[in-house]
């Protein structure tokens, strides 16, 4: 080797980087280096202007992605006046941003894209840039940078200047290229855990990472508001599954193997609506937008029909009892039946629990095979809450002994998703499974404050080491934790869900 070479050609050449002893990143200069480098840091097996990607001059390879400078400076947090002619090993070294980062920004956010990749291609990159922004081992959770926020499910950026959502993805699938609310006026914005809140003078935008990547805006004038399809996306009015006119408006959004749902309906959770229907809510679909018009307290939500493992959901194809499923939880959700939706999944502390109804819901306790929720409301009617779940939260090995208490007494076991619609005085629950993950539903048939418990049935003459009694555990439970207030509208809801600190069970 000529030992005239400087440490970053040596770097670039030969793999081995520049960091401390051991190849450890030292002086603020983070992972991506050494054979990342060399090989365009994963990303040149689909896209070959990757090649070579740490030699690359800053400004060559904003060109050849079709980003502005300007616009790339801000988004990885340069100086304005950096020398756009530096190469990408060069920013690495003088600001601390590394050439992976700058990889994966260009692989999340390219506005060119050649003709020799196709979408599999596309979205598999954007899936592995995500991943290497967020790191591993964090779950459920925003990773707040700059105006972007990169989710275990649900990715996208804000613009406060417009208040525009754009760039927004479920699953690093992109869905809608923009999201614009008329009139947002932003105030403030609070991203925490697994939820993002953006305060507008008379609007609220709320985005869950969660599996049905759900975002939310809640109107208290009239807006409208524009979805602005992204790529090989589709959308079309779903009669089915919309009421009557004055009621709910359901729209499907499809891409690929990919479904969903934008309802549009009343927001059962403003104190002033009544149990009168609104007017004026509508949706129409044109030249590849969606146009929601919103009058006060009315939402229009998207939601997702989750799908799984996450990294490998361009092979995945839903089984049409989760299809149907699906179906009858969105048009539920849209008359107002269903109080909340939580979700324990990917690991980590965090959960993401979404309310649809004044409904308070306080995650008690959680371990690996067991889960305590506490569940109290005003509501004079019984409604239908919803726990999502994967492998690492319940043993879906063993479906039959998944076992779910109310109040300690086990909960009834409905045929079909219907019945838990169809009303009644007792408590009714419905689970269905699909490949690691699990979708449980129980039907609460009046409220004042309830437990439920969600664990695993011991087998025949088996005892849970460490299990005290349920006499016990309630006992020594609930003197610690206060009740969860019901869910109350305003600022003070910003971060329902992240919101609920999980208290791990102690072994």
């Amino acid at each position: 080797m000529d030992p005239q070479l400087t440490i970053l050609e040596v770097e670039e050449h030969y793999g081995v980087t520049g960091g401390g002893q051991g190849g450890k990143p030292v002086d603020g200069m983070g992972p991506g280096m050494g054979h990342g480098m060399m090989n365009g840091y994963g990303f040149d097996r689909y896209d070959s202007r990757f090649a070579g990607f740490g030699s690359m001059i800053f400004n060559e390879a904003c060109s050849n992605f079709g980003i502005p400078v300007e616009t790339a400076l801000s988004d990885l947090g340069l100086p304005k006046d950096m020398d756009p002619q530096l190469t990408i090993l060069e920013v690495e070294e003088h600001y601390g941003v590394t050439g992976q980062e700058i990889a994966s920004y260009m692989a999340a956010n390219m506005q060119q894209k050649p003709a020799s990749i196709n979408s599999r291609q596309q979205l598999m990159m954007r899936q592995q840039a995500v991943q290497n922004m967020r790191g591993t081992g964090q779950g459920m959770h925003f990773m707040h940078k700059g105006r972007f926020a990169y989710g275990n499910y649900t990715t996208f950026s804000f613009d406060n200047s417009s208040g525009e959502v754009s760039s927004f993805a479920v699953g690093g699938d992109l869905i809608f290229n923009s999201v614009t609310v008329s009139d947002f006026a932003f105030k403030e914005e609070r991203v925490a855990g697994a939820t993002a809140v953006y305060e507008g003078a008379d609007s609220q935008i709320f985005l869950h990472d969660n599996p049905m990547g759900i975002l939310q805006i809640r109107a208290f004038a009239n807006k409208t508001v524009v979805f602005d399809l992204a790529e090989e996306v589709e959308a079309s009015m779903d009669t089915e599954l919309s009421d009557s006119p004055g009621d709910a408006v359901i729209v499907n959004i499809s891409k690929n193997n990919f479904a969903g749902y934008l309802i549009v309906f009343k927001n059962y959770l403003a104190t002033a609506t009544g149990d009168e229907p609104i007017e004026g809510p509508d949706a129409r679909v044109s030249d590849g937008r969606v146009t929601v018009t919103l009058v006060n307290n009315s939402v229009v939500m998207f939601r997702a029909s989750p799908m799984d493992p996450v990294l490998m959901q361009t092979g995945y194809r839903y089984g049409p009892h989760v299809a149907y499923m699906h179906q009858v939880l969105s048009r539920e959700i849209a008359r107002g039946r269903i109080g909340a939706e939580i979700s324990l999944r990917a690991g980590g502390d965090n959960a993401s629990v979404v309310n649809y109804t004044p409904m308070g819901v306080h995650i008690r306790e959680r371990d690996r095979d067991r889960v305590v929720l506490e569940v109290n409301s005003d509501l004079p009617e019984g409604r239908v809450i919803t726990i999502n779940v994967d492998n690492e939260t319940v043993n879906l090995s063993s479906p039959d002994r998944i076992r779910l208490r109310f109040n300690g007494k086990v909960i009834e076991k409905a045929g079909n998703i219907d019945e838990l619609f169809a009303g009644g005085n007792r408590p009714l629950c419905y689970l269905l499974q699909e490949n690691e993950t699990a979708t449980m539903a129980v039907y609460i048939p009046e409220f004042s404050e309830h437990e439920i418990i969600i664990d695993i049935e011991p087998e025949a003459g088996e005892e849970r080491a460490g299990e005290e009694t349920e006499e016990e555990e309630t006992t020594d439970e609930s003197s610690e934790a206060e009740p969860a207030p019901a869910f109350e509208f305003g600022a003070g809801i910003a971060l329902v869900a992240s919101i609920y600190v999980l208290r791990r069970r102690k072994q």
